[in-house]
Order: structure tokens, then sequence, then C-alpha cells
């Protein structure tokens, strides 16, 4: 394995919340990670499952994460969509982002408020 070849004082990480599991299991070391700062928990979990090599456990979490990972894909990205889950739970500012960069529509953040309230992510 290449990561096996390299230098102590290299630690490879994944970053993409949705790779997470696939990087972690296959060795990287870190996760880069936005949604780790808004569920840190869930986030916890799932890194402590894939890092102990508890495939089967970690591809649950991330399979119960799914309808996050598939709004980042659906609104081309994570960081609006975080920013309207941490504005939902009232950890951030409706209108938290910096120019240019607008906020999601409120239809889209009635989509990512439903997808909290399935997930228990509140």
């Amino acid at each position: 394995m290449v990561i096996q070849q390299l230098p102590a004082s290299i630690a490879l990480g994944v970053s993409g919340d949705a790779y997470a599991k696939n990087g972690l299991l296959s060795g990287c070391a870190v996760w880069y990670s936005v949604c780790a700062g808004v569920f840190p928990a869930v986030a916890k979990r799932l890194a402590q499952a894939a890092l102990s090599g508890e495939s089967e456990r970690a591809e649950a979490i991330n399979r119960q994460l799914s309808p996050l990972w598939q709004l980042f894909t659906q609104y081309r990205g994570s960081l609006r969509v975080i920013a309207a889950a941490a504005s939902i739970m009232g950890l951030a500012e409706r209108d938290c982002l910096p120019r240019p960069i607008q906020p999601l529509p409120d239809s889209a953040r009635n989509e990512v408020a439903k997808v909290l309230n399935e997930l228990a992510l509140r």
C-alpha cells in the first residue's frame, strides 16, 4: 500500500464528508470535515468506526447520513447546506456567508430542515 511507503511525518487525509468512510477505511489518518463543526457527535461516531476498522458500523452511519450527502450534491457543495443547517439550529445567522456566496433559497432551507429532522441532527 502506498500509504505505508510514506514517511511518518506525512499524514494523508480525506476531504468531502460523503467520502470520509471510504478514505478512513482505506488508511487516511485525517478527515477534513465541514459537517463535524455542526454535527460533531455523528461525525465522531463515523470517524471512530472507520478508524477502528469497523467497516459495517461505518457503512451504517454513512448510509444514515446519505440524505445529507445528497443535499451536498444537489446544491453543488456542502458550504451552503451546512450554513443553512447551522442557521436552522440557531448556531449562525440566516445570511452568514461572505459575499458573493448567497444563502440557500427558502425551498432548499426547508429541505435541509426536513433532513435534519429525519436524521435527528438537531
